[in-house]
């Protein structure tokens, strides 16, 4: 009843607004309809148990609205889903498409206006089209000079290829390991008719051409043990033939032959080399030929470390630079800065780490390289690399790496092993492998010479001088000790030691014994000098012939450089001789 009469209410209310036309309500009810059939919709979701008592009650609304009521629902959340599948299709026919013009302009020629752009096409790969940077040279430039190998990772990978082993320089290869056989036969038939001399050029015309061959390394180190009497070198050539293959058996024969007598033979080299070094040590410090010789050497050092390493400043310049501190002319401040870096290194040694009765520690090598690139880089003097770098055909390990190398190299240079070798192979060995961990971006050579002559001096020896002349030799024993045989590369030392003592020994001794001929090569043909002394008797003191001999002699050392300071030890002597 009561529900009756409040649709009536509400039926008079709407009546007063009237009707249209055709009958229908006005707009306020159009209006308040909707309101209604929302408000009641919100409530039958919101409170579906009021609408269950309600509907219990007896009042529960047509069931005609219901049905039209649930199929809007299902008509809205229909366009909702194909709304949603047609954003996915849209979205997804627009990646296809980019895909599809990517793979597309790859084949379409490059248009006049793309080639003025920073990039220019240089090729394809794989469908692929391949830029390089507008501001690059062209290829026919980069050939020009060995910066193609700077220049390599910036260009792509087709001219990466044109730059790599191709198959013409295979071809190559291939003739000339043929022309090397053709000569190692040749060679053979010289040796079986007995001529040793035609041999020997075909021999080393044969390593020339292929130096890694093993047949040609053996053959050759046979030649040399039983027709030219050099064991060492034979077994030298051996060892390289069994580091490019260990399964030659020929190679493999030689070798267990010639190990036990090159170990004997280096032996007694070692021993030679102690008894010098004795006689050396029991001349008295104040003796001043001695001290002037001492001197002289140091001077020496310098002048040929710094060269060999590119250093263009004279012997006489280097001297200037030490005793005068003055500037040369004509010279970068980098070669004066890497002079008197090597000599605050050399002092900081003579110092401190040659009388030092401690184990040498990674603190005392940081302190030498420190000195020796402090006046060229201070930032990077006394620190480890930080940077990949390339040395030649050796790629030294990485700079993450270098920590626990060189705590290593540390642990090896004080262990127990090292104090049963020879003082000579000890040092040549430290020399080598610090150089081959290179843990600095410059600099390294010098520090390992200058550690090698730590050691040297701490076991009594002179500090070695290793040529500037000598420095193919140096870097060539260097790569075979990087192939697995580092003998040959301790001999080298052991020879250059070897010729530092006989030059203090003569400079300590009497005049009338002849000067030890350190540079056979360069001095083969001259006289000895000063054999005229011990022959006049009475005019040894002659001051006219020591001043005829001397700048002959001065003359033909400055051209030939032979053993840096013989002209001032000769000085020294003939000054003696004179009083």
């Amino acid at each position: 009843m009561t529900f009756d009469i409040e649709r009536k209410r509400l039926e008079l209310c709407y009546g007063t607004f009237g009707t249209n036309a055709n009958g229908t309500a006005s707009s306020y009810k159009g209006v308040s309809e909707r309101k209604r059939r929302k408000s009641s919709t919100s409530s039958e979701q919101s409170t579906p148990h009021r609408h269950t008592k309600r509907s219990g009650s007896g009042t529960l609304s047509d069931p005609a609205k219901q049905q039209q009521h649930e199929a809007r629902q299902q008509q809205r959340w229909q366009h909702l889903r194909q709304t949603k599948c047609h954003v996915i299709t849209i979205f997804a026919s627009g990646v296809l498409f980019s895909l599809l013009m990517l793979i597309l302009l790859d084949f379409v020629p490059s248009s006049p206006h793309r080639q003025t752009g920073p990039l220019r096409r240089v090729g394809s790969e794989g469908g692929r089209a391949l830029y390089a940077p507008r501001h690059l040279p062209d290829e026919s430039l980069l050939r020009l000079a060995d910066e193609t190998r700077v220049m390599e990772p910036y260009l792509p990978a087709v001219t990466r290829r044109k730059l790599a082993k191709t198959v013409e320089e295979e071809q190559e290869t291939l003739t000339n390991e043929q022309e090397a056989l053709g000569s190692l036969k040749m060679a053979l038939e010289m040796k079986h008719f007995g001529k040793d001399d035609k041999a020997l050029r075909l021999f080393q015309h044969a390593l020339a051409l292929s130096p890694r061959h093993p047949e040609i390394l053996t053959k050759y180190g046979e030649f040399l043990e039983h027709n030219q009497q050099d064991v060492v070198s034979a077994d030298q050539y051996y060892t390289q033939a069994l580091t490019v293959n260990p399964y030659y058996s020929e190679a493999l024969a030689n070798r267990q032959r010639t190990a036990q007598i090159v170990e004997q033979m280096d032996a007694k080299r070692f021993e030679a080399l102690d008894r010098k070094r004795d006689a050396l040590s029991s001349i008295h410090a104040s003796n001043m030929a001695l001290k002037r010789a001492e001197k002289e050497a140091y001077i020496q050092h310098i002048y040929h470390s710094v060269g060999i390493e590119g250093n263009t400043m004279s012997l006489a310049q280097t001297r200037s630079i030490l005793e005068t501190r003055m500037a040369v002319d004509g010279k970068s401040i980098d070669e004066h800065n890497e002079i008197l870096g090597l000599d605050a290194a050399l002092k900081y040694i003579n110092a401190t780490l040659v009388n030092k009765n401690d184990y040498i520690t990674l603190k005392d090598i940081l302190e030498i390289h420190r000195r020796v690139l402090g006046h060229v880089d201070p930032i990077e003097g006394g620190e480890f690399r930080r940077t990949q770098v390339y040395v030649g055909g050796h790629i030294p390990p990485g700079p993450g790496d270098l920590a626990i190398l060189m705590g290593r190299f540390e642990n090896w240079l004080n262990s127990e092993q090292v104090f049963l070798m020879h003082p000579v192979k000890y040092a040549a060995m430290a020399h080598y492998k610090l150089v081959h961990i290179h843990p600095f971006s410059d600099g390294n050579g010098r520090t390992s010479r200058l550690l090698m002559n730590t050691l040297l001096m701490r076991a009594g020896y002179p500090p070695v001088i290793i040529q500037k002349q000598h420095r193919h030799k140096y870097y060539n024993y260097l790569q075979l000790a990087n192939e697995g045989d580092i003998r040959p590369f301790v001999r080298f030392i052991a020879d250059c030691t070897e010729r530092t003592l006989d030059l203090y020994l003569w400079a300590t001794s009497e005049l009338s014994h002849p000067v030890p001929l350190l540079a056979q090569e360069s001095m083969e043909g001259m006289p000895l000098i000063f054999n005229s002394f011990s022959e006049e008797g009475s005019d040894v003191g002659s001051g006219s012939d020591i001043g005829f001999q001397w700048p002959w002699l001065e003359q033909w050392l400055s051209v030939h450089h032979t053993f840096p300071f013989l002209a001032h030890v000769c000085l020294v002597r003939c000054d003696c001789v004179c009083t």
